[in-house]
């Protein structure tokens, strides 16, 4: 769409500087043959720019007619999640963990909350953590006993695992004040129910917020050591995606979890169908088998 306007400016441009030109020419010149090339010219490029404005609004139709569908697919899905998912978690005990500055999309939460499991606590990585203060790095360096000339990246991997320690219930209060108030993190909930999952809630908007490659993998490696399942997710329209960070941990993956089949994905790989799913060039599939009973028919 973009592409097509530019092309109707460069011609509407060409127009006006072309019956410019037959002005200029027919006055001072008096060129008749000068005069006729530039009106075939003008003929022309309006024939081209009569043809891409009916190109634009027959592209702008098909525009609002998929988007039409695609909502209505998700109003769908949306209906049918409840049916697909009811209770397939029950009773798993879930921490989840938001990095690079993305919100965490209320459809997961309430697809979980159908699927039965309860969210523990919450916790969400503040800007801080991208350590541009300098004055905050030297302090992290001294709290965790770092090497005077440690890093960002290495710095930023410490806090992870201290987040991990929180999620896990093996760091002490003075721990969780410490992140809290140098506005590292911001933790909510319970931290005296044991945890058996972690979804980590990655993809920014920001490069500067782009912590995958450090913090996240912190975090995940430690949840892991922790023998916690770890999953990660992102929105599907991230401008900065963390799917193929992730991968690399072997953990499943969910790229579109703010629609329903992302959510249906997520639920399926938590309750144990593992993979990478979504719709990017990371996914290895769109989403997992839906068994026959979870739509109210028989196994054979």
């Amino acid at each position: 769409m973009i592409d097509l306007r530019y092309h109707i400016a460069t011609i509407i441009a060409l127009f006006l500087a072309l019956a410019v030109g037959i002005l200029i020419g027919s006055s001072i010149v008096g060129d008749d043959l000068l005069v006729e090339q530039q009106k075939k010219s003008i003929d022309r490029l309006e024939e081209q720019f009569l043809s891409l404005r009916e190109k634009e609004k027959a592209l702008t139709e098909a525009n609002i007619f998929q988007t039409t569908m695609l909502a209505n697919y998700e109003n769908y899905n949306q209906a049918l999640l409840p049916v697909l998912v009811k209770d397939r978690l029950k009773g798993l005990n879930v921490a989840v963990v938001v990095t690079g500055g993305s919100d965490i999309p209320a459809g997961m939460l309430n697809s979980l909350s159908i699927a039965g499991a309860n969210i523990t606590s919450k916790t969400v990585v503040l800007e801080e953590a991208a350590l541009k203060n300098a004055d905050l790095r030297a302090e992290l360096i001294d709290y965790y006993q770092l090497d005077p000339g440690t890093d960002t990246d290495a710095i930023r991997y410490q806090v992870a695992t201290s987040v991990a320690a929180v999620i896990s219930n093996e760091a002490d209060e003075s721990v969780i004040s410490f992140l809290q108030d140098k506005g590292l993190v911001k933790f909510s909930g319970s931290g005296d129910i044991p945890v058996q999952a972690v979804i980590v809630v990655g993809g920014t908007e920001d490069e500067d917020m782009f912590l995958a490659s450090s913090f996240d993998q912190g975090l995940i490696t430690h949840c892991l050591e922790r023998n916690l399942k770890v999953y990660g997710v992102e929105s599907s329209q991230t401008s900065f995606s963390y799917m193929e960070e992730y991968q690399k941990n072997n953990i499943s993956t969910v790229d579109n979890i703010d629609l329903s089949l992302g959510q249906i994905a997520l639920i399926y790989a938590m309750e144990g169908e593992p993979g990478n799913y979504g719709i990017k060039p990371t996914a290895k599939r769109f989403m997992p088998s839906v068994p026959v009973e979870a739509i109210g028919g028989q196994s054979r």
